[in-house]
């Protein structure tokens, strides 16, 4: 195991013999935001969640030292046995994308919330790299937002611009570059050799993920499953945490009913 391999929390401690699921948070984005998924999850599950160093605060060196699926990695081999599934959102997502392309993930299951792609045949131009620039400042703002909870209402909005003013000037260029990298790396990823069934959740309100790249994602990927909500944005796990795990669960126990069946 790696030195400073993230820290592992457990969310739910589940029933014995019941699945180990693991979580993967995104970028900019807490270990603790998992919690209102976390409690909607079948109870029988032990529920494991990474703090990944991606986390807010960071200061991005972590790249110099490993890629995203290098350090997912490393939390993995943190866990007391291989999960049943990994769970896992935005950048997250796409560290466990890059991860099962290489055949490095023994996990039964995935469910990837708003992965990032950027499909084979899309040109990268200028004009998507502003696009994507400023999609990158809505999330901050939309993460910042949510993260402050009932805070917010009590918030000038003179002060909450400033607040999230202050969190894009802090990130940087780094965070940025960092989330623009992996989105464009998505689309050379050998997806055709993920076995690994996995559930891919998409919503009509991301801008990160459109319908038609979702659509080309699960299309590429020879045991995926695609669910796109119109009403869901970027941070559907957080705002409809029970929808989103009524879905993983139904899922997973589709995967095990195949798994078991003669």
């Amino acid at each position: 195991m790696k030195s400073g391999a993230p820290p592992v929390h457990e969310l739910s401690p589940g029933a014995p013999g019941g699945d180990l699921v693991v979580l993967a948070h995104g970028l900019e984005d807490s270990w603790e935001s998992w919690r209102p998924l976390a409690r909607a999850f079948d109870p029988r599950w032990r529920v494991l969640v990474l703090d990944l160093p991606w986390r807010p605060g960071n200061d991005y060196r972590w790249r110099r030292q490993e890629s995203a699926a290098g350090w997912l990695a490393a939390g993995l081999q943190r866990l007391p046995r291989p999960p049943d599934t990994i769970v896992a959102h935005s950048f997250g997502a796409n560290a466990t994308l890059e991860l099962m392309a290489a055949g490095h993930s023994s996990a039964r299951a995935a469910v990837l919330i708003c992965p990032l792609y950027c499909p084979p045949e899309q040109p990268v131009t200028w004009q998507v790299f502003d696009r994507a620039r400023r999609t990158f400042d809505r999330h901050i703002r939309d993460g910042l937002r949510l993260r402050l909870g009932q805070r917010l209402r009590t918030l000038d909005e003179a002060v909450l611009d400033g607040m999230i003013a202050k969190a894009i000037d802090r990130i940087g260029p780094a965070g940025f570059l960092t989330v623009f990298d992996q989105f464009i790396g998505s689309g050379t990823l050998a997806l055709s050799t993920v076995t690994t069934p996995t559930l891919i959740l998409a919503g009509g309100a991301d801008p990160t993920l459109s319908p038609a790249a979702a659509a080309t994602l699960g299309r590429d990927m020879p045991r995926a499953t695609l669910l796109v909500h119109e009403h869901y944005d970027h941070f559907c796990h957080v705002r409809h945490a029970v929808e989103v795990a009524e879905q993983a669960t139904r899922f997973v126990g589709e995967v095990g009913e195949v798994a078991v069946r003669p």
